[in-house]
């Protein structure tokens, strides 16, 4: 009889229960994902920009609108998207830039060209013009989606700063054009090259080894002079997180080094050098990366040497380390780094 109750009274807490359930408030389902687009691939090294744009699919997005990671216009983007798949290929296109070259003065009849993918039945439409007599041009009055441009003139090197404008997605940094304010591009005139010594050469370093002698004359190191540059790495253990503290010192005993983000390298200063460039890298920097870039003019050899250098630092290249140097030496002692192409 005990037995008989007891089991009465199990089925109906059980149907309690689930009434409780089937009318308790749900906690809403709210699950939304970042903002997708269709990749645009850019150009190689070589700005051949008419083969690199190509027509993306139409991107999908799963976004809800009470997302507040989400920028409102990054939003306003994504129902334009939702209502028209092809609103990324429509959007009005214009662009003003300008032409200089490395005294900033005006460059007319300098070649532009003009790439953008769009909803035509190729996917890219493309234009050509030339500067006028104060280095400007225009492109105006087009629809796309992505914008590349490139600027030449014979007996001018290019530059490299040649790229691309983004016309549609906020989210991948709008530009904006404007007439009173165009875009720079800047061409250098071509001089009178000097036979140059040009090397690709990869310095391999035992980490916490000694100094070594960069010899760039005769494309090796040593541990004793002669040489352009010194340089010594230094590395600690990996962490639990694979990372490690590191540091290099590239050094010119008897001459300087110049940091520089200049473009064309092809006139050494005469002065502004110091002894040495350090880098320091430990596991507590927030932007830790496990190598570094440099770009430097040098001389060397009581100033007798003067040439510039690129080095890409490997402080973990192996089970040793390196550095990779791409430099220009001019073994006169004149200060002219242009190449005599």
């Amino acid at each position: 009889m005990r037995k008989g109750f007891l089991l009465i009274l199990i089925i109906i807490l059980i149907g309690i229960a689930g009434i409780i359930w089937r009318f308790a408030p749900k906690p809403p389902q709210n699950n939304p994902q970042s903002p997708t687009v269709a990749p645009f691939t850019q150009s190689s090294q070589n700005n051949e920009a008419k083969q690199i744009v190509q027509k993306p699919p139409a991107p999908s997005h799963t976004v809800t609108a009470s997302n507040p990671t989400i920028p409102p216009a990054v939003m306003e983007y994504v129902k334009k998207i939702k209502a028209d798949p092809q609103y990324d290929w429509k959007q009005p296109i214009n662009f003003w830039g300008k032409v200089v070259d490395e005294s900033n003065k005006p460059v007319s009849e300098a070649s532009v060209h003009f790439v953008w993918n769009d909803i035509s039945a190729k996917g890219t439409s493309d234009a050509d013009m030339v500067s006028d007599g104060n280095g400007f041009f225009s492109l105006t009055d087009r629809r796309g989606k992505y914008l590349y441009v490139t600027v030449r003139k014979q007996g001018y090197y290019d530059s490299h700063q040649n790229g691309g404008f983004e016309y549609a997605n906020p989210a991948d940094g709008l530009f904006t054009p404007d007439q009173n304010n165009p875009v720079v591009f800047h061409l250098r005139k071509k001089g009178q090259g000097a036979d140059l010594i040009h090397g690709s050469q990869l310095f391999g370093f035992r980490t916490n080894g000694p100094v070594q002698y960069l010899d760039l004359l005769q494309a090796k190191n040593t541990l004793s002079p002669p040489g352009d540059l010194t340089a010594q790495i230094t590395r600690e253990p990996r962490n639990a997180d694979a990372k490690f503290n590191w540091s290099v010192t590239i050094s010119v005993p008897d001459g300087g080094l110049l940091e520089t983000n200049e473009e064309f390298m092809f006139e050494a200063p005469t002065d502004g050098y110091q002894q040495s460039i350090e880098v320091q890298m430990t596991t507590n920097d927030l932007n830790w990366t496990a190598g570094a870039k440099m770009r430097f003019y040098f001389k060397s050899r009581n100033g007798s040497i003067y040439g510039w250098a690129e080095a890409t630092i490997y402080p973990q290249y192996q089970k040793a380390a390196a550095i990779d140097m791409d430099y220009y030496v001019n073994p006169t002692g004149s200060r002219n780094l242009e190449p005599d192409n």
